[in-house]
Order: structure tokens, then sequence, then C-alpha cells
């Protein structure tokens, strides 16, 4: 018994450590010193202010609460539609390749054009269940673009929503149901990536929080409410495993939890048995469920182009990319004729990365982690910016993502410095189903934090996971006002900090002072040739045409043809008639120098005697650009040039 409660201790001790590190990571990740400042200062007034609103907001009556509740959610609602509306973002990368593939399929087309999804199968069940989604959405008489949207809005705020539910049902604090309204509506979470872009991170986010969110309620259920929720309850682990294969640490941390409830006689009167078995058999249907969603997809694995597991723990040992996604490893894999061959070349560099970094592998995990628990890039995540920044906002670019980075960054250290504050105070006796799920959340988020650390690669949204842990964590724990944080734990907090900050002044990953690009104008979207992406010909004489609108001033700009094609590239200003002459670099067509605001088009022209490769992306009944692509007089709706406007800034001096 003393040994599981010195294990529990253990555990949320070490979870205090990796907050407080993920703390130091914001504090000192930032564009420049000022920023950086701004996050310590602001989060030190939120800590030493928002406790004594407590009492102002518990006194609110239940009418009123819930009136907040809903006003609040109105009014993000509204928001997110005026983002959507007016501040369009062009998709690109993994997203997009699942977003083409799923509409392809929502249309009736089961061939497999590309090779992405030969290369990561585990993503072919994300994009079918997309486009059984976008053909119903179809049917209603949306385009892609609103179906996909829709889709997002319902998880996002059902996830915000099911978090204020849950706080006031497990916690009956009100003012815990005004900080789950306050961190969606007034930080970016609920406007950017998550909103703008659709991939596997949101919905995973909202099946964890209803695992937990039904374990938790499981014991104040009839026997009715519970085979409603245990049927949801499978459904959810199921959908999310095959959604996202990493949560499968979710396994290890309901056995490790119930282990530590019976090593202290808890785990019979937790009443826990039936729904943690329920989502263990979740999580092991979701197995042949996703090789009938292959082949309800006309799917065929094709191990030639499959990466292996090993790939992304050797990019997780790569130093020199701090364990994050790395283009040169998977160039090295691509250029690789088998599944096999991959396999032994990861296994060798993964000797050779441990061997070489040695004792400094301990100080590689702690830098991944920094990485894992930031959030400034929230922004950028998956997209290459706006279809069409408004003037107002190139104007003042740089302040306005600044600030999107610094209010999310301080709502997250809010959070981060809450909990740590409730891990410090609890003893964790697991007397109550709130310690005893606590103890499951506790483990979760560990599991999550060390599959990345210690053994994949790492991204700062994987990271994300922990909003809606968060949130479990701080309507499960007391707060603790009255009790005393011991002098041993403040030197823990303390021990870490000192050591987040000395990682954060010795590699890369603090205050950023190099210059800023901000883009004016940006259709990025691509299929890429390196997954066999087919550029169309153009005939000897034909031009393809597309206009462009520019808000602000650009430095920079570039548009994707295809390498070693021979054509001419002008952009003609559609007011002046000024024209712009591109010149060819590889596959892009790049030119530097001051272009104003206003109207313009790109005209690429075939001056040669045969037929020339050029790069155009096509996704059915999805609008990538604000205007169309023109071939010869016929305007293709869907259709669209890779082209990027940006203005290039140097650094302050």
């Amino acid at each position: 018994m003393r040994a599981a409660q010195t294990a529990s201790r253990f555990l949320t001790g070490l979870l205090v450590v990796c907050l407080v590190i993920g703390l130091i990571s914001n504090f000192t990740s930032s564009q420049n010193w000022v920023a950086a400042l701004g996050v310590a200062i602001l989060t030190a007034i939120g800590w030493w202010g928002l406790p004594k609103l407590i009492p102002a907001i518990e006194r609110l009556s239940k009418v009123q609460l819930f009136w907040l509740a809903g006003s609040g959610m109105a009014v993000m609602v509204v928001l997110q539609i005026a983002v959507i509306k007016w501040l369009p973002v062009t998709v690109y990368h993994d997203p997009l390749r699942v977003l083409d593939q799923a509409a392809r399929m929502a249309v009736g087309h089961t061939n497999w054009k590309i090779t992405y999804f030969w290369r990561y199968p585990q993503n072919v069940p994300v994009a079918y269940l997309l486009s059984r989604w976008l053909k119903l959405t179809m049917e209603l008489g949306m385009s892609v673009n609103r179906g996909v949207h829709l889709l997002s809005m319902l998880l996002l705020d059902g996830m915000v929503l099911l978090g204020i539910d849950t706080a006031w049902r497990v916690s009956r604090k009100k003012h815990l149901v005004v900080g789950i309204l306050a961190f969606a509506l007034l930080s970016p979470f609920a406007y950017t990536y998550y909103l703008q872009v659709f991939y596997t991170d949101l919905p995973v986010m909202f099946v964890l929080l209803y695992m937990m969110r039904t374990l938790v309620l499981w014991r104040r259920r009839n026997w009715w409410q519970r085979s409603i929720s245990g049927v949801l309850l499978v459904v959810a682990a199921m959908l999310g495993q095959v959604t996202k294969a990493n949560m499968i640490v979710v396994l290890p941390a309901l056995l490790l939890a119930s282990l530590l409830m019976w090593g202290r006689r808890q785990f019979k009167q937790s009443h826990l048995l039936v729904p943690i078995v329920l989502i263990a058999l979740g999580i092991g249907l979701s197995f042949p469920l996703s090789s009938a969603f292959d082949k309800a997809a006309n799917f065929t694995r094709q191990s030639r182009y499959e990466f292996p597991i090993t790939e992304w723990v050797a990019m997780g040992l790569n130093k020199s990319s701090h364990g994050t996604f790395n283009t040169k490893d998977v160039k090295a894999n691509v250029k690789l004729r088998s599944k096999a061959a991959r396999n032994q070349r990861n296994i060798k560099v993964i000797k050779k990365r441990l061997i070489k970094q040695n004792w400094g592998l301990v100080r590689h995990w702690l830098i991944k982690l920094m990485v894992l628990t930031n959030s400034a890039n929230i922004l950028h995540w998956y997209n290459g910016g706006m279809q069409e920044a408004p003037g107002g906002y190139l104007r003042h670019a740089p302040v306005i993502s600044g600030l999107v980075a610094i209010s999310y960054q301080v709502a997250t250290c809010l959070v981060f410095g809450f909990i740590i504050k409730r891990l410090l105070v609890n003893q964790m006796a697991l007397a109550t189903t709130n310690n005893q799920v606590a103890l499951i959340v506790i483990l979760t988020t560990l599991g999550y934090l060390a599959f990345h650390v210690l053994l994949w690669e790492v991204e700062e949204r994987y990271g994300q996971v922990l909003v809606p842990l968060s949130w479990l964590l701080l309507m499960l724990l007391p707060a603790g006002d009255r009790k005393e944080i011991k002098t041993w734990q403040k030197w823990e907090v303390a021990g870490a900090g000192a050591l987040a900050l000395g990682l954060a002044a010795t590699t890369a990953l603090g205050v950023n002072s190099s210059g800023q690009t901000v883009t004016v104008t940006a259709q990025r979207s691509q299929l890429s040739t390196q997954y066999g992406a087919k550029p169309i010909d153009l005939k000897p004489g034909n031009q393809i045409t597309q206009i462009v609108k520019l808000n602000g001033t650009a430095n920079r700009i570039s548009v994707q043809v295809h390498a070693k094609s021979k054509v001419e590239v002008t952009l003609v200003n559609l007011i002046s008639g000024e024209q712009y002459v591109l010149r060819q670099r590889d596959d892009e067509f790049d030119y530097t120098g001051q272009v104003a605001a206003g109207a313009y088009q790109f005209q690429i022209l075939n001056t040669a005697s045969t037929a020339q490769k050029v790069d155009i992306v096509h996704i059915p009944h999805y609008r990538m650009a604000p205007y169309p692509m023109n071939n010869q007089g016929r305007v293709y709706q869907n259709t669209s040039l890779i082209y990027w406007f940006r203005n290039e800034r140097e650094a302050d001096e």
C-alpha cells in the first residue's frame, strides 16, 4: 500500500516537473524579448488576479451562469463564422492531402492517385471517415469548404460545450465553467488551427475529454444510462484510435492506474472496471475497423512505399532538428526501394545517434519536452498564410501575429500554473472518484509526453492533447488554497525551472530575433510531386492565367510551375498594365522587388514547340483561391496555380 502511495506521489511530482519545463518553454520562445517578457508578466498577473475573481463568479445564480455561457458561446460562433468568411487560409501538407482524397471519394472516385497514402497508410481511415461526412454535406448542397468547416465547428464547439458541462457536473464550481469558456472565447484556441484546418488532433482531443468524463460520471449513472454510455465509450475509443494511433498510450495509463488503485485497496470501490474494459475493447476493435475502412475505401497497402515505425524513432533522435519532423531523414528513406531496406537503414541510424549522444540524450529529451509543451505557433500550424490578407491586417501583421502567440502562450501558462499548484497540495489519497480519475488523467498525460519525448518525433501541436487533459485536472483536483506548499516542493519547481532556463539559453528554442515573413496573398495547397502529383500539359502557344489580388505590398513572389519546364511567367497589373517577369529557379519562378497593392494576373505562356508541364492543384468542390484558373479561355472553378506573395522583413537592428 505504501509503495502504491509513493508511486502516485512520484507520478504527480513528475508531471509538475514537465509542466514547469513547459512554462519556461513558453516564457522564452517568442518573437522578441519584449514579447517574452510580456508573456511572463501577463501570466504572473493572471496567477495573482484571477483567483481574486472567484468569489464574485461563485455568487452568480445558475440562471446568470447559463446566460453567460450561452452568450459567450454565441459570440464565439459569430467570431468563428467571421474568421471563416473573411480570413480563409491556404491549407497544405497532410491535412490537404487527406481532404483531397476524402473529396474524391465523396464524389465516387475510389482510385488513389498519389503515393502519399501508401507511405502513410494510417491516414486512410481518416480520409474515408471524412469522405462519408463530405458526401452527406454535398447531398445537402454544401461545398467541401463549408462541409469541412462545419465539421470543425461541431467538434471544436462541441468540445468546449462538453468541457463546460463536465466542469459543472464534476465540480459544481462556477468559476471553472467560466474559465473554460474564457479559454475558448478569449484565446486563439477557437479561431485558428482547430477552426481553419481539419486534421486528426481535434477529434482525438474530443474523444479523450469524452472518455475521461464518462469515467468520472460512471458511478452516478443508473443501469440504462450506463448501457448507453458504454456503447458510446466503445465507439469513441474505436474512432479515436483509428484517427490517431498515439491514443494507444491510454491503455498503459488505465492499466497502471488500476494497479495503483488496487495496491491502495481502492479499485473495487471505484466502480471503474467496466468502463476501463470498454475503453480497452474499443481500442482493440479499432484495428479490425481500420482494415475494414481500408477495404471500403478500395485501398491496398504497398509496402515498397510504406515507412516503418523506425523512421519516426530515428527522427525523434535527430539532434539537429530537436527531434521534430526532418526532411533529410524522409528523403533518405524515400530513396530506398523497400520497407525492409528502410527499416534496416533506420535501425543503423538509431544506434548511431544513441551512441553519439550518450549522456546528451537526456538533454535532447528535455529539449523535445520544451518543443512539445510550447504553444507559440498555433497561428501557423498546417497553413501557408491567408488566401487574401486584408489591408488592415497587413499594416499591423507582426503585431497581430505576436499578440496571437502571446495570448495563447499566456492562456497555456495560466492553466499550467493552476494545475501545478493543485498537484503540489493534493496528496492523491485515491479515496474519491475525482482523485481516481485524476490519476488516470495524470498517467495519460505523462504517457503522451513520454511517448513523444522518449520514443517518437515531436511537434508543438502534438502537445495540444494537454488542453482537454488540463481542463479535466482543474475540475478533478481541489484548489487547496488553504494548504501550504512544502519547502522541498518549492525546490522541485525551482530546480525544474532553472534547468529549463538553461536549456532555453543554450538552444535555438529561445527568443527569435530573426526577420519575419508576412504572407500577403497565397495559394500553397498542393499534393506535391514527391508523392506523384501529376502536372498538366500546356500545349505550344497556349496560356494559363489566374487573377490574384494584393491588399498590401509584397517584395517576394513565387509561383510553382514544374522542374525543367520551358515557359514564360509574367505578372501583369490589370489596371496599369505594368508587367513583372519572373525568373526560373528549379521548379519555381520568382520575382524579388516591390509589388504594390492591386489586382494582378499570372500569365504562364508556353513559347516552346512542345508541350510543357505545369503544376496545378484541383480538388472536387473545394475552392482554394479567391479567383479560378483560366486555361485558354476555359475557367476551372476548383483549380488553381500554386503561388505565394509575401513581404520578407529584416530583423530589427
